[in-house]
């Protein structure tokens, strides 16, 4: 089915935003990515339901995006659906003394700031990381020795499978936290997270939040588009240390190069294309295997066509 018919299907249904190619580099934190094929941005939770039923019965495909954090579109966009939760997806309630219901496309440091003005403590050491709640879970975002998925007692998820949606509760011991990692597929459409926090002294908090962005300025490429930590960190030693043993900050493919402040980061100097990334990429995982003998697994993810890779 075109994607006109999508449209035309969702008008009058749809409380949200449609727009038809639509370049994806300005929902995305490497400021990269070609348009879309219709770019929806739904209003609440019915809305993203009435989505997914119609992307289901159409049988278009489908990619789902929070703040754009941690992924790579390529140059010629994603021919599907994008639907971007950042815009209707966002709020904040507190349920109970220490419990807090989030939706998934809210902003992850927005919470945790708000987290800090409540006197809340346990997400104080996720600040400054980019990214959505939503997608922040779903790679069990963390730092400091420190991980979301120690404060989620539940997510809520519409799954895509098979042309029907679900609807579909799971409690922390079955999404599988691990480092960087969940148990959690790609047709889990995150909508929702409640999460447990505790009693903390509002300017101890802030004091440690201070101090967590305090490091990511002097560690991390804060003013520089990038996605993150590129690769994962192998066993026993972290990506970022091999990619400076080798000798590769500062190493460029077009207007991508590797971070001087922090290796395992790849920056957009203003005009990078996809293409430009997945190239250094390429070159990084190439050298740090001839040179060390261990090849580096993405961290990011990729989508759509890059160089002569077909994802």
């Amino acid at each position: 089915m075109s994607i006109a018919a999508v449209r035309e299907m969702l008008q009058g249904r749809f409380r949200g935003t449609l727009v038809e190619g639509m370049p994806l580099a300005g929902f995305t934190t490497f400021r990269i990515g070609g348009p879309a094929g219709l770019l929806a941005v739904p209003k609440g939770k019915e809305d993203l339901s009435r989505l997914l039923n119609t992307v289901a019965e159409s049988g278009s495909r489908l990619l789902v995006v929070g703040r754009g954090s941690n992924m790579l579109i390529s140059d010629h966009g994603f021919a599907g659906v994008v639907a971007v939760l950042s815009g209707g997806l966002s709020r904040i309630t507190r349920k109970g003394k220490y419990e807090v219901y989030v939706d998934g496309g809210c902003d992850l440091n927005r919470l945790v700031n708000w987290a800090i003005e409540m006197g809340l403590e346990g997400l104080e050491d996720l600040s400054g990381i980019p990214g959505s709640v939503g997608g922040a879970v779903r790679m069990n975002a963390g730092a400091m020795g420190s991980d979301i998925g120690e404060r989620v007692e539940f997510v809520t998820a519409m799954k895509l499978t098979g042309g029907e949606v679900e609807a579909k509760r799971l409690k922390r011991e079955d999404i599988g936290f691990a480092y960087h990692h969940t148990g959690l597929e790609d047709s889990d459409v995150i909508y929702g997270v409640r999460l447990r926090l505790h009693a903390g002294d509002k300017g101890v908090l802030e004091s440690r939040r201070k101090e967590v962005m305090r490091w990511r300025r002097e560690n991390q490429p804060l003013k520089q588009p990038s996605a993150g930590s590129v690769f994962r960190n192998p066993p026993g030693v972290s990506a970022g240390e091999l990619i400076d043993r080798c000798g590769l900050k500062g190493m460029r493919v077009g207007e991508a190069m590797v971070c001087e402040k922090h290796a395992n980061f790849i920056v957009n100097l203003g005009g990078a294309s996809a293409d430009d990334v997945y190239g250094l990429m390429m070159r990084v995982k190439a050298e740090v295997s001839r040179r060390e003998g261990i090849e580096l697994e993405e961290e990011i993810r990729l989508v759509g066509e890059m160089g002569e890779d077909k994802r």
